[in-house]
């Protein structure tokens, strides 16, 4: 959406929050989809679904591809270690990045795929969202100079143990 709201003018976006997010539709992660709760025949199956006959490779679905990412606005990505998603989220990250675009990438130890939705299990799930709720508030905060969320740290790179 970011890049599409981009390209076409509006409408303004002024942050991201990317929870594992899936960046780039063209490959099945390898050994990372054998991660806890998705196995790699789930993570084909959920593919084909999403996909249904576009192309894997067109940035609307796989962002990492676009061939341009300047001008996109701040983002928090997250991820959990055990999450088959994880290599592309750093990758996008790092594209990003590269960019310019201000990144904070927050890497939850020991958390699988879709942590966020089992906070009486993943102890993480609670501290991932208030995380989310912090940068979020950020970004729609007005500051001083106009500008949301101005400066503020946005571009480490943080582990998070459960």
């Amino acid at each position: 959406m970011c890049l599409l709201a981009r390209d076409r003018g509006g409408p303004k976006i002024s942050h991201q929050a990317l929870l594992y997010p899936p960046t780039d539709m063209t490959r099945v992660a390898g050994k990372a989809a054998k991660a806890l709760i998705i196995p790699e025949q789930d993570m084909r199956a959920y593919r084909k679904l999403y996909l249904g006959d576009a192309d894997p490779a067109d940035p609307r679905v796989s962002p990492l591809l676009a061939a341009d990412h300047t001008g996109l606005p701040p983002a928090l990505i997250q991820v959990g270690e055990h999450d088959p998603l994880r290599e592309d989220a750093i990758r996008y990250a790092a594209a990003l990045r590269s960019a310019g675009v201000p990144v904070r990438f927050t890497e939850y130890v020991g958390m699988p795929h879709g942590y966020l939705n089992f906070p009486g299990i993943c102890r993480a799930a609670p501290q991932a969202m208030a995380e989310i709720c912090t940068e979020q508030a950020a970004a729609l905060t007005p500051t001083a100079a106009g500008v949301a969320g101005a400066g503020r740290p946005v571009h480490g790179h943080e582990a998070v143990s459960d």
